[in-house]
């Protein structure tokens, strides 16, 4: 009978502590700890050729914008709590900033919210001026209210395609006002290499067509005649891009479905150490678990 009471005092014991651990996770405050965290300006090119479907999701054709956004979406639920990250649309020649950074895990509703209004709709140019949108990108990022060691790294989305098209004999050249390595970023390939038709989209999103090869400035403006008028078409710029990274210091990848820019984001080289808030309950709850489970063990009955 002794040994009986015995035992049921240790079991009400050992509940009684496995409670206590159980309560302290429920109340245990965050602690900051050194993590990895990113913070990233996410640059999205609006101007029409992005409207292009030449992607596909679920077996659907679906347009450039379209993946950007998914992937976008992806790369918020992939990456580490503490890290922050803000909007940025381009078209014109002008890129302007739509939401500051802000962190990820906290904001995370609103930072989808946010991301669902960025479309066609917004466009207040037709013109598609890449380079002088990457110029502005820089500016932004660095004129944010932060220490210019929390700049942060911008992610500049787009097929490339400079409209109207450049002139050869005079090449922009206002990223020579910039300089190189100033600011760390990814310039971040859209589309398909073979040119498709650019849908014709109005102020409210409606698509009216498909622009036609006597409505843009072809090749032959400049007097190359010896290139084909294909600027109605649209595909990946892909070696434009990549000379505007070399310049910038900045890296180049290409969106090769909606995954690719989650992994590419958390690129440890863009990795910045700092204290991150951390939740530790299931300390207390693990062992509280695990000295139940050694407690009530059937080999013990």
């Amino acid at each position: 009978m002794t040994s009986l009471r015995l035992a049921v005092d240790k079991d009400s014991r050992a509940i009684a502590l496995a409670l206590l651990l159980l309560l302290a996770a429920l109340v245990m405050p965050r602690v900051d700890l050194p993590h990895d965290a990113y913070d990233y300006l996410l640059v999205f090119d609006i101007s029409q050729s992005m409207n292009v479907e030449d992607y596909q999701l679920e077996g659907a054709p679906v347009s450039r914008l379209t993946v950007a956004h998914e992937a976008a979406r992806r790369a918020l639920r992939d990456l580490p709590c503490g890290s922050r990250v803000g909007w940025a649309a381009f078209t014109g020649y002008r890129t302007i900033p739509l939401l500051a950074p802000v962190e990820v895990c906290e904001y995370y509703n609103d930072l989808l919210a946010s991301l669902e209004q960025i479309d066609a709709r917004m466009r207040w140019s037709n013109a598609s001026e890449i380079t002088k949108g990457v110029y502005w990108s820089v500016l932004a990022a660095q004129e944010t209210h932060l220490p210019p060691d929390l700049h942060p790294d911008i992610v500049f989305i787009s097929d490339g395609q400079e409209a109207p098209l450049l002139d050869p004999a005079y090449p922009p050249r206002v990223l020579d006002d910039l300089q190189k390595d100033s600011i760390r970023g990814w310039l971040i390939g859209v589309g398909t290499t073979a040119p498709s038709p650019i849908p014709r989209i109005d102020e409210e999103g409606h698509r009216q067509g498909y622009w036609r090869a006597d409505e843009v400035i072809q090749p032959s403006a400049f007097g190359d005649t010896g290139s084909p008028a294909i600027e109605h078409l649209s595909g990946l710029h892909e070696p434009h891009l990549r000379a505007l990274a070399d310049q910038l210091g900045f890296s180049y990848a290409r969106l090769t479905g909606p995954a690719s820019l989650s992994e590419t984001l958390r690129d440890r080289r863009f990795a910045r150490r700092r204290p991150t808030p951390t939740d530790l309950f299931w300390v207390p709850a693990a062992i509280a678990v695990l000295f139940l489970v050694v407690r009530f063990r059937p080999e013990r009955r």
